[in-house]
């Protein structure tokens, strides 16, 4: 008998993965799964774990856990799960559903969706006249609060200065504390897409990083920040520009993955 399950269960996902929204377009007579939801506590770096309420172990046999990056679009199944509770290797944020299967039959509709979709952070434009300018996250508003970072009182997430060439650059908030004595111990790197490096990546986590573009901040308080980084049009007779800053925040604590 449970060869037959298994022979069964391997056409039915042939069956799911073959069309182009699964998940939505496949519906069979089973309940429908409630209550799913990310593990906020389980969940860390690119590992998503998610529950739901069991149903009645009679009546099904497992679930499929289906992923997709936005509100919309196709479903990706991530795998099978004979309890109420999965997890999957994110390379984004993700919205995750679920659904239940006895045999070739599965549930009537798919879940309600959770998420792990990041926080914008408002824009901040800030005068850059060659003197160092800190800039501190601030979650309550899921905004950039600036500063001067020689006071020892801005605690400082990061810091744009030149370097004695000229060029600029972006510095963790203790990058020179006899300098910037109050900054936050954060981390920021450069590497592209859209997961942030481990904690004990030394390579891609540097000591700085050419302004310009995206980069990742990895917070002291364990969470993470990408933002991305632009400037307007010099005022040569004024030797100044507008530094532009936005970008998200992963409001899971020790998440890395981020939006699209």
């Amino acid at each position: 008998m449970k060869k037959i399950i298994a022979f069964s269960l391997l056409g039915l996902i042939a069956v799911l993965s073959s069309c182009g929204d699964s998940a939505t377009e496949i519906t069979g007579t089973l309940p429908i799964v409630t209550d799913v939801a990310i593990d906020t506590l389980a969940s860390k770096g690119d590992s998503i774990y998610v529950t739901w309420t069991a149903i009645d172990t009679t009546l099904v046999d497992g679930y499929f856990l289906w992923t997709r990056p936005t509100i919309d679009g196709n479903w990706t199944l991530v795998s099978t799960y004979e309890r109420n509770a999965g997890m999957a290797i994110a390379n984004t944020s993700a919205f995750y559903a679920v659904m239940a299967f006895n045999g070739t039959n599965n549930s009537s509709d798919i879940s309600v969706s959770a998420n792990t979709k990041t926080d914008a952070i408002s824009q901040i434009r800030e005068i850059f006249q060659l003197k160092p300018v800190g800039f501190k996250i601030d979650f309550e508003g899921d905004s950039l609060i600036a500063g001067d970072p020689s006071s020892p009182i801005f605690q400082q997430d990061f810091v744009v200065a030149i370097n004695w060439l000229g060029e600029r650059f972006i510095f963790p908030g203790t990058a020179n504390p006899d300098i910037w004595p109050g900054g936050a111990r954060t981390k920021v790197s450069s590497i592209p897409g859209f997961v942030a490096p481990a904690p004990e990546d030394s390579v891609n986590w540097n000591d700085s990083i050419s302004f310009g573009g995206e980069f990742f901040l990895a917070l002291d308080n364990g969470y993470y920040c990408m933002l991305k980084a632009t400037h307007t049009f010099p005022d040569t007779a004024a030797m100044s520009d507008t530094v532009v800053f936005s970008g998200q925040v992963q409001p899971i604590l020790g998440v890395r993955v981020f939006n699209e």
